[in-house]
């Protein structure tokens, strides 16, 4: 199991959306589905985020708090039933659903999380639950 320390160093790459590895991520913005195609960066041949989706993704990450992104991490990546502050699940509410799923997905679209896609999948959907009642 890695530690602590290495988790909350991917867990900061990933949700700040440095690189993601799929080749297309849809999102959904108001009424309408945008699929942004990936550009290969130019030595590494891991693939950047597109501009628009980096955006979309940063706006959503304002919303919530370090320490509130640690603990949903934790939860649907790590699979530790932590419990969910009221203050981390306004947060999560506030920031919203398709903001939340969309960083699940980009998360899950990196090599070392596809494997396990459908687990963290319906973690996140519990977590979502687990808020939203």
């Amino acid at each position: 199991m890695a530690s602590f320390c290495k988790v909350s160093i991917i867990a900061f790459v990933l949700a700040r959306g440095v690189f993601l590895s799929s080749p297309t991520q849809a999102i959904r913005t108001g009424e309408q589905d945008s699929s942004l195609a990936f550009e290969p960066s130019s030595d590494n041949g891991e693939d950047i985020i597109p501009i628009e989706l980096r955006h979309y993704l940063d706006e959503c990450l304002k919303k919530i708090s370090d320490e509130c992104g640690a603990i949903f991490f934790t939860r649907i990546f790590i699979g530790k039933e932590n419990g969910i502050p009221a203050s981390c699940c306004q947060k999560l509410l506030d920031m919203g659903e398709e903001c939340h799923y969309t960083i699940t997905e980009s998360i899950i679209s990196r090599p070392e999380f596809r494997a396990n896609a459908t687990l963290y999948e319906t973690r996140a959907v519990d977590t979502w639950n687990i808020c939203s009642q």
